[in-house]
């Protein structure tokens, strides 16, 4: 797998984007209302929350618009899809943070669909946080799906077993599970108009798993059951180790402006202890409110063995678990150091490998120091696409299911 990156976090961001320079986003989520470790979804009706934090001289002045995707997270432009009546959330409403320091000066909390904002169709949304008076200003985005409406049923199985195609050392490495997505569709729709199914491990939106019918190979590929039944698979599915989390709830042991992530020593690789419980990779914020939700300065440190020379990057919920290189360690003798801005909050993350030059991303290795295992528990979102024709043509989620690999 390969990715380039800019140096910018253009989801769930810490900096603006394509912005001012006085107005600052922080800690911008997007989850199922009433639980912030949930995946982004919003089921049959149900509201997601967006909220974050802004540095600012004085209260911004800005709009929220929601735009339906297609499969690769590009806006529709098609006027039959945008109803700007029912798309943009206006006149924000901020709250006041008092007696925070310098590093937050308002609050922004709301849940989704709402009076006056609608989902009406089933498929990949974005949102952007912009300028009221001037679009082009746009200070952050985020993504969610929705489900609106099933056509048919989706019915996802995981087994364990051991790699193919490799010869894995230590054997523990080899451990994977296999998914598989089984479908039939009513007579009233067209095989030939199923684009793909879409697996995200728990929070790993911007790194899918999927498997179309263009794209066939031994460990991605689907198969014809019947007429108008599939069924896709997705083999060598390295489940890794469970996420690591950092704890600054305690107020005692955490306050700014400088913290370090944790006060039991240097961590230290998890190759051959991959065991332990996480959040999916989702973070808990404290309330706004409350006195001691405050930002931080965190240390992270890591020991390797001598001589370890790879790239190694912190990713987490403080990341949507993608890769940036302003998130790659410093590197002395064999301490691995970086220090990153945090509300206080519980977070999952872990530590990566990967080839880097020139801010492009190479070779990810997700498992060498956080080890694998078939006792990890992890979650897995579905979504089967379709091409549809409906308001003059739109990749619509026709089926959804969840699925957990330890029930």
């Amino acid at each position: 797998m390969k990715k380039t990156r800019i140096a910018f976090l253009l989801l769930l961001t810490f900096i603006t984007i394509n912005a001012e320079d006085n107005y600052e986003i922080k800690s911008l989520r997007v989850f199922q209302s009433g639980n912030q470790t949930s995946f982004p979804v919003a089921l049959f009706g149900s509201k997601i929350t967006i909220e974050f934090d802004i540095k600012a001289e004085d209260e911004p002045t800005w709009e929220i618009v929601f735009l339906l995707c297609n499969k690769d997270w590009q806006p529709y432009e098609n006027p039959s899809l945008i109803d700007q009546q029912t798309n943009t959330a206006l006149n924000l409403w901020f709250e006041t943070i008092h007696n925070k320091g310098e590093r937050a000066s308002y609050h922004y909390n709301d849940t989704f669909p709402n009076e006056n904002i609608k989902f009406p169709l089933s498929g990949k949304w974005m949102f952007f946080i912009r300028d009221m008076y001037n679009s082009d200003l746009v200070y952050g985005e985020g993504k969610f799906y929705v489900v609106n409406d099933i056509a048919t049923e989706l019915r996802t199985s995981i087994t364990t077993n051991s790699m193919q195609g490799r010869n894995i050392l230590p054997a523990v490495f080899g451990e994977v599970f296999n998914i598989k997505n089984s479908v039939s569709l009513p007579d009233s729709m067209f095989a030939d108009k199923i684009s793909h199914i879409e697996i995200i491990e728990n929070k790993k939106i911007e790194d899918p798993i999927k498997i179309d019918k263009s794209y066939d190979s031994e460990f991605r590929y689907y198969e014809i059951d019947d007429i108008n039944s599939y069924s896709f698979f997705a083999k060598n599915i390295q489940p890794g180790g469970a996420y690591r989390q950092v704890n600054l709830m305690d107020k005692t042991k955490h306050s700014p402006p400088k913290t370090s992530a944790h006060f039991n020593g240097v961590e230290v690789s998890n190759k051959f202890n991959p065991n332990g419980r996480d959040n999916f990779g989702g973070s808990k914020i404290m309330d706004y409110k409350n006195r001691y939700s405050e930002y931080m300065d965190v240390e992270f440190k890591l020991r390797l063995p001598d001589g370890y020379y790879q790239n190694v990057f912190i990713v987490g919920a403080f990341t949507n678990w993608d890769i940036y290189p302003e998130f790659k360690m410093n590197s002395k003798d064999d301490l691995f150091t970086l220090t990153t801005e945090l509300k206080r909050g519980i977070y999952d993350y872990q530590y990566v490998v990967v080839d880097f030059k020139n801010d492009y991303l190479s070779n990810i290795d997700w498992i060498e120091l956080e080890g694998n295992s078939w006792t990890t528990n992890r979650e897995y979102n579905v979504f089967l696409f379709y091409e549809t024709e409906e308001e003059g043509g739109y990749d619509k989620i026709i089926a959804y299911n969840k699925i957990w690999s330890r029930k």
